[in-house]
């Protein structure tokens, strides 16, 4: 009977201690919604304050809808993956990939400081082709 007894409170014991593990355990997971792009550079521009970064301007610029327009991308040695023949920001290439909505930051230096270029998102992957 002691033995069943002290079964008893075992089991009811690993139940609550697995239960608050379950519950109580943290979860380090974040959710980025990343967004297809695909363009041709037109104009590359290097930013002066925030160091290695390039916001470059695309004309056509698809942004996986039925839309073509044109904007800016920043490209991040940071965070971005480049893949394929790694000729970012080349005029007259085609660059295609995924990109963070609102993010990134190209800071530009001006007499008195620096101010932000805006930009449609930072990209997360990007590839390149090889010729123009």
């Amino acid at each position: 009977m002691m033995k069943a007894k002290k079964m008893l409170a075992l089991l009811v014991v690993m139940f609550f201690v697995g239960f608050f593990v379950i519950t109580f355990s943290a979860h380090a997971q974040t959710q980025i919604l990343l967004k297809p792009f695909g363009g041709i550079v037109s104009i590359p521009t290097e930013c002066t304050c925030s160091f290695g970064n390039t916001w470059i301007w695309f004309i056509p610029l698809y942004l996986g809808g039925p839309v073509t327009v044109t904007g800016p991308m920043v490209y991040s040695p940071y965070f971005t993956i480049l893949y394929g023949y790694y000729n970012i920001g080349v005029p007259g290439l085609w660059h295609l990939g995924d990109y963070v909505p609102d993010k990134g930051s190209c800071q530009m230096e001006y007499v008195y400081g620096c101010y932000e270029l805006p930009a449609i998102g930072l990209m997360s992957k990007v590839g390149t082709n090889r010729y123009k």
